[in-house]
């Protein structure tokens, strides 16, 4: 079953993004646009025609034909685009699925945004067995995802799997071959009550009384488990909700700031500047914009 070019509801495909599992897309840009995005997936993009200039956390991404980006969950990033049409295939995943899916410390590197220096090197003019290979197994994956047969779950868990597998292939990274160490599992857990309870007053403090460590210990391998700072990572969270909330519903920024876990409302106001480079009405305005132009684009 081919996936049909531009073939989805573009606020349900927003919602997708937070909400789902896992999403597929095929998408094509006609006309020049900027776009400020966030969302709880991580999202895989594979590069068919055009090219764009992708700015991750502020670093810069340059595709084009037969590259792959990943973009990590809950990663800012602005699209600006540089060659029409701009056609790519969309996988994107939430991370307590890919966890659920027990590939290990190393593989679950795949689902972070690479370095610039890494993209460089191994994701820029992937190798194209691995490149066509995965996107025949996206397709395999959305046939299984809109059918009705016996153990299609478990037939879609093998497929993300085995592209999991093909990324990390193509990521240059060496497989160690070691378990979860304790610690790492200790700071999913930590990751995982901050994204149930991001609401709730959360510092290194009520962590270090929750999970009975050293406020120093859980600062310290936060950071290096994830690349990002415990603060960082809990306001990016915060924002990411945010931005959803601006994209679904018609609350005002006070509310949102309030649902965010956020008490203040300057603080909320200056957390969503720095994160998405862009004040949450005009991110708003720009949401409803892309809304309403898409109504208006026919399916390819």
């Amino acid at each position: 079953m081919e996936i049909k070019i531009n073939d989805y509801y573009e606020p349900e495909h927003f919602r997708a993004l937070n909400e789902d599992n896992y999403n597929l897309s095929r998408s094509c840009e006609y006309d020049k646009n900027e776009m400020h995005h966030i969302h709880e997936a991580c999202e895989f993009l594979l590069i068919e025609e055009g090219a764009a200039d992708y700015y991750v956390a502020g670093q810069k991404y340059y595709v084009e034909p037969g590259d792959i980006l990943i973009i990590g969950s809950r990663m800012h990033h602005l699209r600006r685009l540089d060659k029409l049409p701009f056609l790519r295939y969309g996988f994107s995943i939430k991370p307590s699925y890919y966890r659920s899916l027990n590939l290990g410390q190393d593989m679950e590197k795949v689902f972070q945004t690479p370095s610039p220096n890494d993209y460089e090197m191994n994701f820029k003019n992937a190798d194209p067995k691995i490149f066509q290979e995965i996107i025949h197994l996206i397709q395999y994956l959305y046939h299984e995802g809109n059918g009705d047969k016996p153990f299609n779950s478990l037939l879609e868990r093998s497929i993300i799997t085995e592209i999991a597998v093909l990324l990390y292939r193509q990521s240059g990274m060496k497989q160690k071959e070691t378990p979860m160490s304790p610690m790492y599992i200790r700071m999913c857990e930590i990751k995982e009550y901050i994204d149930s309870n991001f609401r709730d007053p959360l510092d290194l403090n009520v962590l270090s009384q929750q999970f009975y460590l050293h406020p120093v210990t859980i600062s310290k391998e936060f950071n290096k488990c994830f690349g990002r700072s415990l603060s960082k990572y809990i306001n990016n969270v915060r924002i990411c909700e945010g931005a959803r909330l601006l994209e679904t519903t018609q609350d005002s920024i006070t509310v949102i700031a309030q649902k965010c876990g956020y008490d203040n409302i300057n603080t909320f106001l200056r957390q969503f500047k720095t994160i998405m480079e862009t004040s949450p009405l005009q991110y708003r305005k720009s949401i409803r914009q892309l809304f309403a132009q898409n109504r208006h684009i026919p399916n390819a």
